[in-house]
This record gives structure tokens, C-alpha cells and sequence, in this order.
């Protein structure tokens, strides 16, 4: 069962930090879930950005410039 980790924990003996996402048993993974450490992963996949505007690599125009 893949998990997403809220808070720093111990899992699969081993310490997690909060944002990992992991794979643990179905036991394990139930356990977590119970005490609000994790959640279940349904991997959605994260959309893609483009953060570049005004580069000449940018598909979005150039930001205008004030002028005085």
C-alpha cells in the first residue's frame, strides 16, 4: 500500500519525513492511517507548470515595465 506521510514518523523501521511517500505493508499502512500520520496515496500525477514568464524560453509574453 503506497502511504503519503503527514507527520515525521517510523516506518518500515525506518524514520520518514513528512512528505515522503513510501510503501508499507497493508497492516502497517492501516496503523498509520489510524493515528493521522498518513494517508493513502492515490498518485495523481502533479501538473506541470511553466514559471519561466518573460525568458526567452517562455511561451507567455513579457511582463510590462513601468516607466517614469
Amino acid at each position: 500500500m503506497k502511504v503519503i506521510i503527514l507527520s515525521d514518523t517510523v516506518a518500515n523501521k525506518e524514520k520518514v519525513s513528512a512528505g515522503d511517500i513510501i510503501e508499507v505493508s497493508y497492516d502497517e499502512g492501516i496503523s498509520l492511517i489510524s493515528y493521522k500520520k498518513a494517508e493513502v496515496y492515490e498518485g495523481s500525477p502533479k501538473k506541470e507548470t511553466n514559471r519561466s514568464v518573460g525568458l526567452e524560453k517562455s511561451d507567455k509574453p513579457k511582463p510590462k515595465k513601468r516607466s517614469k
